[in-house]
């Protein structure tokens, strides 16, 4: 039957019975998108109940069903299920244990299922995480199998068809695939357990890409039978080059440890006792007479050459490093082979291994020259005065276009000033230099300012109590980027002490910012210098005589000087910050070294320097608070900012200009390129302006660019070279932001300033503007050209008959047929003024501009304009032209002549201007 229940065939009295068709409650017709399906009726025509089964066939719209009658079909059934009966009883019991034997194994099936599917995902999962490809060969085959992670690594496509030995040799590097071919063959010959090498390919992107390449038979099959080999493949570029890029820094590393003066070390203590040294630079040898080599295996010889007296001191102080794992520390004789002592200085931080050892990193030197001089000082007690811990300067900073000087706190205490530094008016602060002294200050000044020269000079300058103290002015002058000097930054250092007569003196002047104590056994003061007693002196009375409880008030602080004391007399030196309470300022930050006086005393007199750091802590401090600052502020600037150093590479880079310039990356992930790599970052447009790298290049001054890129953005990026005081170029900054809206305003008002507003054509200014080069081509020998002058006709009486509106419409109309085709594309068309037009026409002869002005006549003489009552006229033109000359006012007037003279003749008609022509008088 149809798919619609018809029946194909039928007998002669079908319908009386069956009618043409099905009921329509058939499943085929009530369920249309069924395909198959069966049903059971009892027919109403002989009383038969039947089973129905039928089907849907697929290309053809037709449907097929077979009815069997249902008592015949299941009589044997029926029978079968009544003998059976018997038998079920039986075997219902065999059936559920078959049954619960059956669960057993599937349930088995499916744990085995399960774990092989885990499996299966922990080997997909470890190929992904260890990126990857895998593959398989068999030897009597010229391709492999390989997965999307092998194409993804080589850099091909799946479309591409699988891989074959000659397309990997062909790709791969000629001096790599020998061995590579070499390992296979070993591989498949049976002469090695596994297939493993590394081999260069070539890329498309033109690099060569290290491949690590895995592999072994899984089934070795006999002699003469093809073996199967199955493996996996990496990328290890990145390893390689890490390796190239950790060689050459080694390289590096070990010429700089070659120039400096002694060793560079590793020292391991074992825990036996036993030590060595793993790494040593080349200068041991001048250190202890052992080459690198010898060292490594055994640091006996270098103990055992120790002066006597020093070798059971400095063990100790290795094993306290070892076991509170602080740095070691330590100075020492050691014995060369020639019998002379030499002094040496070492230094390290120790670190704890796994096994229980310990392993130094530090630098041994020979300080036998500085021993030297101590000692020689140490001899004479004045010259021991001269110790001293550290300097400390005022500075100051002279703003030379407000013309105010700025000193801070050092320099104002400096002058016996203990307010807060404020600004002072030049010529105040020149009043402070003693008369003698002010001469020579400023010519120094005016001179080396203006060569922007560094400068020094000693003066005298007056205190607060009225008297003058000498003072080193040193500084220089800091160039802004456009050459002129507005800053000059300096140092002011109090040199009254160098100035005195004794020994004392001149120790206080090495010492200008530091207190010195000398103290005894019993920790009472013997000495105390100005600066200390400023310092420490509660009652303002010498220190001479006092305990150094004074200075060390609390218990402890006092345990911390006590314990310094016992440092210093076993090692000769020591050297610790603190913080101390002064009479003045409260809490501050000191720089303490201490000494012996007299080294052959070890039990006698101590010197002790103190240097107060505070500022120098503060500066710190804030300096790392405005890196931090600025950091934040460059990543959140509105427009792109990156610095470079002085290789071109950058250091700081923020979003903006990633996103300004359409690099690839994120900001962070630029740090770290190359110039070369950075400059491949950005757009080929901006590429051209970048300044060149090389050394020879004179970009110290900055510079800024407009760059239109391809999406019709306009970007202005400014360089702006990084120098130091004394011009050496540190980097570059380049700042970047988009000036599209700003550059198409420009061009907008551009526009409008040369373009006459109502035809479109050129303004007056404009198109002189283009006249007047012409003009001077022609006087220097070029081509030469015409001008011609157009006036309409009658004009007035368009505007007095039918309004300006219609007498605007003439003149856009007049207009549109100059901008058409009747002029050439490098002739120019303007309006000079109410309905006077010029047209100027370069490298045209007088004949050639004559038909020109022919052509546009004859066109707007031939065209219609509609008014706006619906009227329909014409107008027509006169022209004039004259020849281009020097004196672009000159050629306009000649043309303007012959203009008149066409219209004093009858209008309507192009006039050739004469040279010797007279202007006629203008008729409208």
């Amino acid at each position: 039957m149809r798919d619609d229940g018809a029946y194909l065939a039928r007998s002669d009295r079908q319908e009386e019975v069956l009618s043409l068709s099905v009921p329509p409650d058939r499943d085929f017709l009530r369920h249309p998108d069924r395909m198959q399906g069966e049903y059971q009726i009892k027919s109403p025509i002989d009383g038969v109940e039947r089973l129905y089964a039928w089907q849907r066939l697929r290309e053809y719209p037709l449907v097929v069903s077979v009815g069997l009658d249902h008592d015949k079909a299941l009589a044997t059934t029926k029978s079968s299920i009544a003998q059976s009966r018997l038998w079920n009883a039986a075997g219902t019991l065999l059936a559920v244990l078959a049954a619960l034997w059956i669960a057993l194994l599937f349930m088995h099936q499916r744990r085995i299922q399960a774990r092989l599917e885990q499996h299966q995902q922990r080997y997909q999962l470890a190929l992904e995480g260890g990126n990857l490809g895998t593959w398989e060969w068999t030897t009597n085959t010229t391709h492999l199998h390989v997965d999307e992670r092998w194409h993804t690594l080589m850099g091909s496509s799946p479309s591409d068809g699988p891989p074959s030995l000659d397309s990997l040799r062909a790709r791969a590097h000629p001096q790599d695939w020998p061995a590579w071919k070499a390992a296979l063959d070993a591989h498949v010959r049976g002469d090695s357990d596994v297939f493993e090498a590394e081999s260069r390919k070539s890329h498309p992107d033109g690099t060569w890409r290290w491949i690590h390449v895995r592999g072994r038979i899984i089934e070795r099959a006999p002699a003469d039978q093809p073996q199967q080999i199955s493996g996996t493949c990496t990328d290890v570029t990145q390893r390689y080059a890490a390796e190239a890029a950790r060689e050459e820094l080694q390289l590096r590393l070990s010429k700089l440890v070659q120039q400096v003066p002694g060793t560079v070390f590793q020292y391991r203590l074992k825990p036996d006792g036993s030590s060595h040294f793993p790494y040593s630079s080349s200068g041991i040898l001048g250190i202890y007479g052992l080459s690198p080599e010898e060292a490594a295996m055994d640091a006996a010889h270098v103990f055992a050459r120790m002066h006597p007296e020093d070798r059971d001191r400095v063990k100790a102080s290795i094993g306290d490093s070892a076991r509170t794992l602080t740095t070691w520390h330590a100075e020492w004789r050691q014995i060369r082979q020639d019998g002379e002592a030499r002094w040496l200085e070492g230094s390290g931080n120790p670190q704890r291994e796994a096994d229980g050892s310990t392993l130094w990193h530090g630098y041994i030197h020979d300080v036998t020259d500085q021993h030297a001089a101590t000692l020689a000082l140490s001899r004479s007690e004045e010259r021991l005065r001269l110790t001293v811990a550290a300097v400390q300067d005022g500075l100051w900073e002279w703003d030379t276009t407000s013309q105010m000087v700025t000193p801070d706190a050092r320099c104002q205490e400096m002058l016996g000033y203990h307010r807060q530094p404020l600004p002072l008016v030049f010529c105040a602060w020149r009043r402070l230099v003693h008369p003698d002294d002010r001469g020579a200050l400023l010519a120094v000044l005016q001179q080396q300012v203006a060569l922007c020269q560094p400068f020094n000079q000693e003066v005298r300058l007056r205190t607060a109590d009225g008297q003058w103290r000498w003072v080193e002015i040193r500084g220089q002058a800091a160039p802004s980027p456009d050459g002129t000097v507005s800053l000059v930054i300096g140092t002011q250092t109090d040199i009254s002490q160098r100035r005195a007569d004794t020994l004392l003196h001149h120790a206080v002047l090495d010492n200008a910012a530091a207190a010195l104590l000398v103290t005894s056994a019993d920790n009472t003061i013997e000495l105390g210098n100005r600066r200390a007693e400023e310092y420490f002196s509660v009652d303002g009375l010498p220190l001479k005589g006092r305990s150094i409880r004074m200075i060390c008030r609390e218990d402890a602080a006092f345990s911390d000087f006590c314990q310094s004391v016992e440092e210093v007399r076993p090692t000769g030196t020591v050297h610790v910050e603190h913080q101390l309470p002064t009479t003045s300022k409260g809490l501050r930050w000191f720089s303490i070294r201490g000494a012996l006086l007299d080294p052959e005393q070890p039990a006698g007199n101590l010197i002790w320097t103190l240097v107060d750091t505070t500022e120098r802590r503060e500066g710190e401090e804030a300096l790392s608070t405005a890196r931090t600052h600025l950091l934040e502020i460059i990543r959140h600037f509105p427009a792109g900012v990156l610095v470079q150093d002085s290789q071109g590479a950058p250091v700081v880079v923020n979003q903006a200009l990633c996103d300004l310039l359409e690099v690839p990356l994120r900001a962070a992930d630029v740090m770290g390129y190359s110039r070369a790599e950075l400059v491949m970052l950005v757009p080929p447009q901006a590429r051209s302006v970048l300044p060149p790298d090389s050394p020879l290049h004179d970009d110290a001054v900055a510079s800024t660019h407009e760059v239109a890129l391809g999406d019709g953005r306009t970007v202005q990026i400014q360089f702006i070279p990084i120098l130091t005081p004394h011009g050496d170029q540190l980097g570059r900054l380049w700042l970047a932001k988009d000036v599209t809206e700003r550059r198409r305003h420009e061009q907008t008002l551009e526009r409008l300033a040369s373009t006459d507003t109502l035809t479109g054509l050129a303004n007056r200014r404009a198109f002189m503007e283009r006249l007047e080069p012409e003009c001077a081509r022609q006087a220097s020998g070029g081509p030469g050209g015409m001008v011609l002058m157009l006036d309409l006709d009658h004009f007035k009486r368009v505007n007095d008959t039918w309004g300006h509106a219609t007498g605007d419409v003439v003149l856009v109309h007049l207009a549109r047929m100059l901008k058409g085709n009747l002029l050439r594309s490098h002739d120019l068309a303007g309006r000079l003024g109410g309905e006077e037009f010029a047209v100027l026409l370069p490298g045209t002869t007088a004949q050639e501009a004559t038909a020109i002005g022919e052509r546009l006549r004859h066109a707007l003489e031939q065209s219609r304009i509609h008014a706006g009552d619906g009227t329909i006229f014409q107008v027509t033109m006169s022209i004039g032209a004259a020849p281009l000359h020097a004196d672009a006012h000159a050629t306009l007037a000649q043309a303007d002549a012959a203009l008149y003279e066409a219209k004093n003749t009858g209008r309507n008609k192009v006039v050739l201007a004469q040279p010797a022509d007279a202007a006629p008088e203008k008729t409208p």
